[in-house]
C-alpha cells in the first residue's frame, strides 16, 4: 500500500500547556463546577469522574493474602483534561487475628506511597470505609493505583502462606477524580485524540453531524470512518450518535461537500479534499471550546478521498488544516487476514497474540494469570478433529521438593490440562534445559497441549496460572529465597493450519459475536449495507454502529462496502445487511413477517438445544413447520438471517424494528457481552429487554470443503442413511465378490 501524499496548509502550533486550577489544594467535591468568583471569566469547567473498583477487573472483593499481598488496578486520564483533585473511598475488610502494631494497609499512586492505614483489632472482622485525598501532582497519562497487604498474626515462628493473613478490598471502592480541561491549539497530529483517547477505558460516544438527506456516497465516507474508530475502541465499543440540527456538546465528526452541510456550520467551500480540526463555542458554556474534526470535499468523490486520507496516512498530518492531494487504498485484501484474527496458513506464536512479551511473565508463589485472547475465524470447521494442537514451552523456577506446584491450562474458564512443576533433577530432569536468566536458573520445559475444539468459539481467552506451592522444612525454618518466577515462552505456538472454512448458515450467532461472514474480508470488499429510502438518524446510527463493531472485530479500517439506499434491488454478488423493513416487506410478503406491522408471524422454535453452542460447529437442523401468529403493539425488533434471494450463498442479515427504540435496542443487545451470547438462529427477537431465538429457514453452507470431505461430513449428519449406505456396499460388495468367486469356480470346473 502506498502512503498517503498530502500537502498541509497552515502553521503547526505549539499546545499550550498553562491552565487555570483554581482552588486545587481545596477542592469542593458536591459541585461539578468550579467558579472563582461571579461572572468572572477566568472561571474553568470542570467535571467528576468516578472510577469504581469494578470497573477497574475487581468482582465481588479482591483477596490480598500471605505477609505481602498486593492489588494493582491500572487506570488513565484523558490526554486534554488534568487531574485538580482526588478522592479515594475504600472499602475494606481485614483478618481479626492480625497483630494491630505489625499490620498494616498501603496506599501509593504511581509507586508514590500515600497512606499507610492501621488495622485496629476493634474493627477487624467488620467493613471498614475510608477516605484518603490525593496529591493531583502525582497522576500522569497513565496511572496505577496499588494497595500493599502488610500482615503479620505472630511474632515469633510465622507461616507467610497462613489462612489467618488476609483483606478483602470491596469492589464498591470509587477512585474519584476531578478533572479539569487542558486548552491546546487545534494540531491533527494530535489524531485521534482528542475525539479517542487510548486512556480513556470508558465507551466511545462520538457524534457524528451530517447533512440532512444525506446521499450515499456521503454515508459511505461517515462509515469508513466509524470503522477506524471502531478499531480503535476495540473492546471499550463506539457509538455514533448522529445530528443533523444542532452543534454537540463534545468533540464530533462533520462531513459536508460545498453543496450538502450540516445546518448549523458554515464552512468556506474547498477546492480540494480537505481535513480541518476546528473548536466551537459549547452550546451550554460558549467559554468552553469543542472540538470539531471536519472532513470537506468539492463533492462526495472527494469527502471520500479525505475520509481515506485520515484512516490510511494519519501518521502524516500535521497542523490544523490538511490538504490531500491523492490517495492510494491499494489492493484488495485477501479474506481470512483481519489483523485480530489467528492465522490459519502457519503456526502463530503466542507472543505475537498479546500486546508486549512481557504480559507472558509472573512472579510470585501466586502470580496473576497468563491471559491470551484467541480471536478465530467463525467458520472453522473442527468437524473430526479433536483439536487445536498448541506446542506450548515454559520457564520456570524450579521447587525445591515434589510438591504440588502446577500450571495448570484452561479455555474460557475451562480446564484443559495441569503440568506438574517438577524440582531440579527429579523425575524427567533429563528433559529439561537448565538456561540463566537474570542470573537464576529457570527449568524449561515443553509440552503438547491440545485444545479441545468443542470449547472454542470465536472469541476465546486461553489462561495460565502458575502456582507455587510454599516451601517448609521444619518448626520456624520456613525461609523466603528469591523471588518465584515463571513465563510461556514467546515461541509457543497454535497452530490452526488444516482447519477448512465451512460454516452451515443462516447464523445469527456468528453475525453477533464475530460480525460472520461479512468480516471475512476485513475491508468488507463483499458487503453492502441496504438503507430505507429517506434513511432516519436512528438507521444512520445503526449503520455506523455495525461498521465500528465491524473494525473492531477485524482491527482495521472498511474501505470497501457499499451503501445502497431505497427499495431497488443491491447489487446481487454481495452479502447484504439490511437496515429497516424496505426490501423485507418484499422479499417476505408470502410469509407475512413484517415486524413494522401490528401482526406478525415467526416460526416456532424447534428442541432446545444445549446453552453452549459452539458456533464453530457446522451443524444441520431441520426446519419447524410449526408457527405462531401473533398480534401486538409496541415496540419490538428482531434480527433476521436468512440466505439472499438474489443470488445462492450470498447471506442477508436484517435489522427490522418498528421504531427507533427497537433498533436502539438490537445495538444494545450486540453490544451488551451478557445478552449478545443469546443471538441464535435465524431469528432473534428483542422486546423488553429480553431476547427470543428461533431456528426455521432452509439451511445453506458457505466455504469451500473437498469432495470427499463434504460427503463424508453431510453423511454424518444423518446415522440412519450412512447405515443404510453402508449395509448397501457391503451388499454390493458381497454380490461382485460371489460373481467373482463363482466364475473362478466354474473355469477350475471346466478345466477339470
Amino acid at each position: 500500500m502506498n502512503p498517503v501524499p498530502v500537502v498541509v496548509t497552515g502553521l503547526r502550533v505549539l499546545a499550550l500547556l498553562a491552565i487555570v486550577l483554581g482552588c486545587v489544594h481545596q477542592p469542593v467535591w458536591a459541585a461539578s463546577v468550579s467558579d472563582t468568583g461571579q461572572g468572572s471569566s477566568t472561571a474553568v469547567e470542570t467535571r467528576t469522574l468516578r472510577i469504581a473498583f469494578s470497573d477497574l477487573g475487581v468482582r465481588g472483593s479482591a483477596s490480598l493474602r500471605g505477609v505481602d499481598g498486593r492489588l494493582w488496578l491500572p487506570f488513565g486520564i484523558r490526554l486534554d483534561e488534568v487531574v485538580t483533585a482526588a478522592r479515594l473511598d475504600l472499602r475494606y475488610t481485614y483478618s481479626p487475628s492480625l497483630l494491630p502494631e505489625l499490620s498494616h494497609l498501603r496506599v501509593a499512586i504511581n509507586d508514590q506511597v500515600i497512606a499507610a492505614l492501621p488495622l485496629p483489632q476493634e474493627q477487624a472482622g467488620t467493613e471498614v470505609h475510608r477516605t484518603l485525598d490525593l496529591d493531583p501532582a502525582y497522576f500522569t497519562d497513565y496511572n496505577q493505583l496499588r494497595l500493599d497487604f502488610i500482615g503479620h498474626y505472630t511474632r515469633d515462628c510465622e507461616d507467610p502462606a497462613h489462612t489467618s493473613l488476609w483483606a478483602a478490598i470491596s469492589d464498591r471502592s470509587v477512585l474519584e477524580l476531578k478533572l479539569a480541561p487542558l486548552p491546546a491549539a487545534p494540531d491533527l497530529a494530535q489524531l485521534p485524540a482528542p475525539f479517542f483517547d487510548r486512556r480513556d477505558n470508558r465507551r466511545l460516544e462520538l457524534p457524528v453531524l451530517l447533512p440532512p438527506q444525506a446521499e450515499t456516497e456521503i454515508l459511505r465516507s461517515a462509515g469508513i470512518v466509524a470503522s477506524w474508530f471502531g478499531a480503535l475502541a476495540d473492546y471499550r465499543s463506539a457509538r455514533f450518535p448522529v445530528l443533523t440540527e444542532g452543534l454537540p456538546d463534545r468533540p464530533a465528526l462533520v462531513f459536508a461537500t460545498n453543496a450538502r452541510q450540516p445546518t448549523a456550520l458554515r464552512l468556506d467551500p474547498v477546492e480540494t479534499p480537505t481535513l480541518r480540526f476546528l473548536r466551537h463555542p459549547a452550546p451550554d458554556d460558549p467559554r468552553q471550546r469543542v472540538p470539531l474534526l471536519v472532513f470537506q470535499g468539492r463533492d462526495a468523490a472527494q469527502l471520500e478521498q479525505a475520509a481515506l486520507a485520515l484512516v490510511l496516512g494519519q501518521a502524516v498530518m500535521t497542523g490544523d488544516t490538511v490538504r490531500v492531494t491523492a490517495v492510494d487504498p491499494g489492493e484488495p485484501r485477501p479474506a481470512y487476514d483481519a489483523p485480530r484474527w489467528v492465522r490459519t496458513d502457519r503456526p502463530v506464536r503466542l507472543a505475537d497474540l498479546v500486546d508486549d512479551p512481557s504480559e507472558l511473565q509472573v512472579q510470585g508463589r501466586a502470580p496473576r494469570p497468563i491471559n491470551i485472547n484467541l480471536r478465530l475465524p467463525p467458520d472453522l470447521l473442527t468437524w473430526n478433529r479433536s483439536g487445536v494442537p498448541v506446542d506450548l514451552k515454559y520457564r520456570y523456577t524450579p521447587p525445591a521438593t515434589a510438591d504440588g506446584s502446577v500450571l495448570t491450562a484452561s479455555i474460557n474458564g475451562q480446564l484443559i490440562r495441569a503440568f506438574a512443576l517438577r524440582p531440579q533433577g527429579g523425575p524427567g530432569g533429563s528433559e529439561r534445559l537448565l538456561v540463566p536468566v537474570l542470573g537464576e536458573p529457570l527449568a524449561q520445559e515443553a509440552r503438547e497441549l491440545l485444545i479441545p475444539a468443542f470449547q472454542l468459539g470465536a472469541d476465546n481467552r486461553l489462561q495460565f496460572q502458575f502456582s507455587f506451592e510454599e516451601e517448609r522444612s521444619g518448626q520456624c525454618r520456613s525461609v523466603f529465597d528469591d523471588p518465584v518466577r515463571a513465563a510461556i515462552d514467546a515461541d509457543s505456538t497454535i497452530d490452526l493450519t488444516g482447519f477448512p472454512h465451512y460454516a452451515a448458515m443462516p447464523d445469527l450467532a456468528l453475525f453477533a459475536n464475530a460480525g460472520y461472514p461479512y468480516t471475512r474480508y476485513a475491508d468488507l470488499a463483499q458487503t453492502t449495507f441496504v438503507l430505507p429510502a429517506s434513511p432516519q438518524p436512528s438507521d444512520v446510527e445503526t449503520l455506523l454502529f455495525l461498521l465500528g463493531r465491524m473494525g473492531r472485530v477485524t482491527g482495521v479500517p472498511a474501505t470497501r462496502f457499499g451503501v445502497h439506499v431505497g427499495e431497488d434491488a443491491p447489487p446481487a454478488d454481495r452479502d447484504l445487511l439490511l437496515i429497516g423493513d424496505g426490501l423485507l416487506k418484499r422479499w417476505y410478503a408470502e410469509r407475512k413477517l413484517k415486524l413494522a406491522d401490528p401482526a406478525r408471524e415467526f416460526l416456532a422454535p424447534p428442541p432446545a438445544r444445549s446453552a453452549r453452542e459452539n458456533p464453530l460447529q457446522a451443524t444441520l437442523v431441520a426446519a419447524s413447520d410449526r408457527r405462531v401468529a401473533i398480534e401486538a403493539r409496541g415496540t419490538i425488533a428482531a434480527l433476521l438471517g436468512f440466505e439472499s434471494p438474489l443470488a445462492r450463498g450470498r447471506s442477508v442479515v436484517a435489522f427490522s424494528a418498528n421504531d427507533a427504540e427497537g433498533l436502539r435496542a438490537l445495538v444494545d443487545v450486540l453490544e451488551d457481552p451478557g445478552r449478545v451470547g443469546r443471538i441464535r438462529g435465524d431469528l432473534a427477537i428483542v422486546r423488553g429487554g429480553e431476547i427470543a431465538s428461533y431456528r426455521g429457514e432452509p439451511t445453506y453452507y458457505v466455504g469451500t470443503l473437498s469432495i470427499w470431505r463434504k460427503l463424508w461430513f453431510h453423511l454424518a449428519q444423518h446415522p440412519l442413511l450412512l447405515l443404510l449406505l453402508s449395509v448397501a456396499a457391503g451388499v454390493s460388495l458381497a454380490l461382485v465378490l460371489y460373481a467373482y468367486l463363482r466364475r473362478v469356480a466354474e473355469r477350475r470346473l471346466g478345466e477339470e
